[in-house]
């Protein structure tokens, strides 16, 4: 053969590739994509989570597997389902009850209005010595200390919301604030931590606020708990409580909680101190449940005898947290509808190529994200195809929305919302071959890679659980923004272009990588 026919056969080639590549991206529609979306994130689903008066979560993985099934992808598991045994922990607040009690025992206070996080799996009864630790808070410029010579151990500690340099500039209370104090009365042995709204504070409803996401209850795989001993001594514990039970508790002292903040704040030290003839008896009340949950895997199997043992995973959740108290729901369009129903559309164009590629492509959508990444833990641990076979995992987590203009820097990751053509790629940076191929697609689709989440949520996604094990993995999101975890978080706001976009993008690079002759080069592998 001279080299002008190998030319032209390599021309014809590239250009059946190009083609047929180009007919798939057409498949992925911005009308398909809002279609799904509008069943999945609508009112009826209930923000697709364990419990809710409509079964949301489990309408949803059937219309998951309906989709594939008409699609017709190859099944990764039986009817697709892949099924999770776990084990639900919840309070019980109608047992549930915080006593304060005289010296003598006798009982001078109680309430059932409060909540916790921590601790085993069994109900606890706490007891202690009490003391008042004013905002439990160090501060490593100033020095200022609450707890500075104070005896933590077996005792049962009150703070206050927010911290002194909170206070003075009017800032509301934030939870990376409330768990740092957690971690300190840990430290000192304390048996648990008594959160209040401290009376000074704008935001009234803080703690009402975290009550949603602190009592939705734990789970926990049941392969990991079967066999396992509860802990032989009783855990810490967060309890939040009201400026009511504060001031009960503070009775003997002959000040309220507002008048010894307005100390604290007006001397600028501390004020704390242990509460004398007075001790607390803390009753928590679990109740467990087992429960299924279930991923949803497809695959689209490769077309090379060889090569096709080995695969890309695509991954998103599609789970979200339900319905609040007053009965909002949780829509959860952009967290995590949009991944879910972008995932849908890129198996469709997989599906609609007249030769598929020569790996196989792995459609995995998880559940319980929200919980805990379980449902992608529990794929790690039981995959369609092993490991070592499995070259990529592009998970796609909130893709579906767009700020008016291109953020110059993030200063916040909870407010990095991307312009129109941004997009954020969190990446251990395991391939240098994987972050030149993703380049060029972002070329291609006139978009702008960042990687600026990529340190704080590393571990924070379902990619993480192939990250450990040693797999590339490529995080794809448009940012967080106002909305997120919140009941607004609705069909209005979705940006179907560029979560089209997005999806082109995620369906260029895994075509690229699934027709390579070799596999990626794994070349800054995870220590």
């Amino acid at each position: 053969m001279n080299i002008k026919n190998l030319l032209f056969l390599i021309f014809l080639s590239f250009s059946f590739f190009s083609y047929a590549q180009e007919a798939a991206l057409q498949t992925i529609t911005e009308n398909d994509l809002e279609a799904h979306l509008e069943f999945i994130a609508g009112d009826n689903m209930q923000g697709r989570e364990f419990f809710t008066d409509v079964p949301g979560l489990e309408l949803t993985a059937e219309y998951l597997k309906a989709q594939c099934t008409k699609m017709g992808l190859k099944p990764g598991f039986e009817s697709y389902f892949q099924p999770i045994e776990m084990i639900t922990v919840n309070s019980d607040p109608e047992k549930s009850v915080f006593k304060v009690n005289a010296d003598n025992g006798a009982e001078t206070y109680s309430t059932k209005d409060i909540f916790w996080t921590g601790g085993r799996d069994e109900s606890d009864t706490i007891t202690g010595e009490m003391v008042f630790a004013g905002y439990c808070w160090y501060d490593e410029e100033t020095h200022y200390n609450d707890t500075k010579e104070m005896d933590l151990k077996g005792k049962i500690v009150l703070a206050m919301t927010r911290n002194p340099e909170m206070v003075k500039k009017g800032d509301n209370p934030v939870l990376q604030i409330e768990t740092k104090k957690m971690s300190k009365a840990l430290m000192g042995g304390a048996k648990a931590l008594v959160l209040v709204n401290d009376p000074a504070s704008p935001d009234k409803d803080f703690i009402n606020g975290l009550q949603k996401h602190t009592t939705g209850g734990s789970l926990k795989m049941k392969e990991e708990t079967s066999g396992n001993l509860s802990p032989p001594v009783v855990p810490s514990f967060l309890i939040f409580g009201a400026e009511e039970l504060a001031n009960e508790m503070l009775a003997g002292s002959g000040k309220t909680l507002a008048e010894l903040q307005m100390e604290i704040n007006d001397s600028e030290e501390p004020k704390s101190f242990k509460i004398n003839q007075l001790k607390a008896e803390v009753q928590l009340i679990k109740k467990k449940e087992e429960i299924i949950g279930r991923n949803i895997v497809a695959v689209v199997e490769g077309s090379d005898p060889v090569l096709k043992n080995e695969c890309i995973v695509f991954s998103a959740h599609y789970d979200h947290l339900g319905v609040d108290d007053d009965g909002a729901v949780y829509n959860g369009a952009d967290d995590n509808g949009s991944g879910t129903v972008a995932l849908l559309e890129i198996a469709e164009a997989f599906q609609s190529l007249e030769t598929k590629p020569k790996r196989s492509i792995v459609f995995v959508w998880v559940t319980a994200e929200e919980k805990g990444l379980f449902g992608s833990n529990y794929y790690s641990q039981h995959p369609a195809f092993p490991l070592d076979k499995t070259l990529v995992d592009i998970n796609l987590d909130m893709v579906g929305r767009s700020a008016k203009q291109e953020l110059v820097k993030v200063t916040s990751p909870m407010e990095s919302l991307a312009g129109p053509n941004g997009i954020y790629i969190i990446s251990g940076n395991q391939s240098s071959e994987l972050t030149n191929i993703s380049n060029e697609v972002c070329d291609e689709l006139g978009l702008i890679p960042s990687d600026a989440l990529t340190r704080p949520f590393l571990k924070r996604s379902d990619y993480y659980h192939f990250y450990k094990n040693g797999i590339p993995i490529l995080g794809l999101s448009t940012g967080l923004h106002k909305d997120y975890h919140k009941t607004t978080d609705d069909l209005e706001k979705i940006d179907y272009t560029k979560m089209k976009r997005v999806a082109q993008y995620a369906f260029r690079v895994a075509y690229k990588i699934a027709n390579q002759d070799e596999r990626i080069v794994v070349d800054k592998p995870v220590e």
